[in-house]
């Protein structure tokens, strides 16, 4: 009986150690990390992206499929190449302020070396209609 439980107990610390070494192991992603800032003048916003930087994180922290937040919302994508789109990312829409977004890409759209990237800011309301926006293009790096 004793002889199965420290089997077991040796078997379950070798697979968690095999886990984290994969997990340790495994190559960064690339993501874009963006500010913008939102100005409302007459109830009119206009958006201006700030700072755009390049990053690589861990997969398992890249941000994964698009957002889910609702409208009105700030929101912010990357094109790679004019051809390429990487998830949506969006926050909810409360006027004047910096929003800060985490933009991934999908495999098929991750930017490589020399690509351009199109970042795009959209304030958009209600109905999604784009009230104000701004485009920032970067060459990755």
């Amino acid at each position: 009986m004793k002889k199965g439980i420290v089997f077991l107990v040796i078997t379950i610390l070798i697979f968690v150690g095999l886990i984290t070494i994969s997990i340790i192991k495994m190559e960064e992603v690339p993501i874009i990390k963006v500010k913008a800032e939102v100005t409302v003048t007459e109830d009119r916003p206009t958006v201006k992206i700030v700072t755009v930087e390049q990053d690589a994180v861990n997969p398992l922290k890249s941000p994964r499929g698009s957002s889910a937040a609702g409208f009105p919302s700030v929101d912010a994508l990357a094109i790679v190449n004019n051809t390429k789109i990487s998830y949506w990312a969006a926050e909810d829409y409360h006027g004047n302020g910096t929003y800060d977004f985490v933009i991934g890409f999908s495999k098929s759209a991750t930017p490589t070396q020399g690509d351009m990237v199109k970042v795009i800011v959209k304030v958009v309301d209600e109905k999604a209609d784009t009230l104000a926006r701004d485009v920032k293009v970067i060459s990755w790096e």
